[in-house]
């Protein structure tokens, strides 16, 4: 699936499971459940109506096998961080990256290995991770 406008937006729970299962790859309930941060804990049924939310929503593909539900991503990590960081910057700061780059470096938001990754991304003049 590649269709970005048509993703609804992730809530914070909502980006803990997906980033459980963008690296585990296939997951159930169970293993979700279990992975969670202590202060992100939600009951066994709670973490799979956010799971079944993620199939409707077309960011999550539902296998069963047994009588346990398996869950894989269908849209790829980088889709989802490039649509929820566009739709930040549009509106926090209007559309303009430089502005949300200026207020990070104004703030002191960045550590010195972060600053020191963005100087060689400006020296080099390309795109890195």
């Amino acid at each position: 699936m590649s269709s970005k406008a048509s993703l609804d937006a992730l809530s914070q729970f909502e980006w803990l499971i997906m980033n459980h299962l963008w690296i585990n790859d296939k997951a159930s309930a169970r293993e979700v459940m279990e992975s969670m941060p202590e202060e992100a804990q939600r009951a066994y049924t709670t973490i799979q109506t956010y799971l079944e939310r993620l199939v409707d929503k077309g960011y999550l593909a539902k296998e069963k096998i047994g009588m346990v539900n398996f869950y894989t991503t269908q849209v790829p990590r980088e889709e989802v961080v490039d649509g929820a960081t566009n739709s930040f910057i549009e509106r926090v700061f209007q559309g303009s990256g430089s502005s949300l780059a200026a207020y990070l470096l104004k703030n002191k938001s960045l550590n010195p290995d972060d600053l020191q990754k963005i100087k060689d991304i400006l020296e080099k003049g390309e795109d890195h991770d």
